[in-house]
């Protein structure tokens, strides 16, 4: 699924999918809520344990969709078309302007830039840092005195735990995850 949002000035937020149609997200919108939800808890416990501490109170019929709403506004209401900001079930979050981010939020890096739950051993990171820094995988195992085959059963297990296609996403979900 490949989802563009946009948040308007009065702060109701809308979704453009694939096919070029766009819509408000409402509590209707279920298949949208259940997935950011589902993928929220999933992906970022302490965002999801905020958020539904701050909602407890809410109706029970519309706490899911509170939920995903106050989420995407945190971290996605840019129009920008550079790419999607849901795309093959990655998250590609967004620089979005607040009058509270910096001294002033108290969910900054919890709901607003929420940081991931997967992390890496220490091999696994240092062999990510170089990935990162562009060096292939002979050159990573030449820097660290290592074989070539143990870089790559790293790199392996480093696309599993982040659950990533390939190489090329590995990269890209370290990116966008601040690992």
């Amino acid at each position: 699924m490949e989802i563009e949002f946009r948040t308007n000035s009065r702060g109701e937020v809308f979704y453009e999918t694939e096919d070029g149609e766009s819509k408000r997200l409402t509590k209707f919108s279920t298949e949208i809520i259940d997935r950011m939800v589902s993928a929220i808890q999933e992906r970022y416990p302490a965002a999801y344990a905020r958020l539904a501490k701050l909602y407890t109170k809410a109706d029970p019929t519309e706490r899911k969709f509170i939920m995903a709403e106050r989420f995407i506004r945190c971290n996605f209401g840019s129009d920008d078309y550079m790419h999607y900001d849901i795309e093959d079930e990655t998250f590609n979050f967004e620089e979005v302007k607040c009058p509270l981010r910096g001294k002033f939020c108290p969910d900054e890096n919890v709901i607003c830039k929420p940081k991931s739950i997967f992390h890496l051993g220490k091999e696994e990171q240092i062999t990510a840092d170089l990935y990162m820094k562009g060096l292939s995988m002979y050159e990573i195992a030449e820097k660290l005195g290592k074989k070539p085959s143990t870089v790559k059963v790293q790199l392996f297990k480093i696309r599993h735990k982040l659950g990533v296609k390939n190489c090329h996403e590995i990269l890209k979900y370290l990116r966008l995850s601040n690992l």
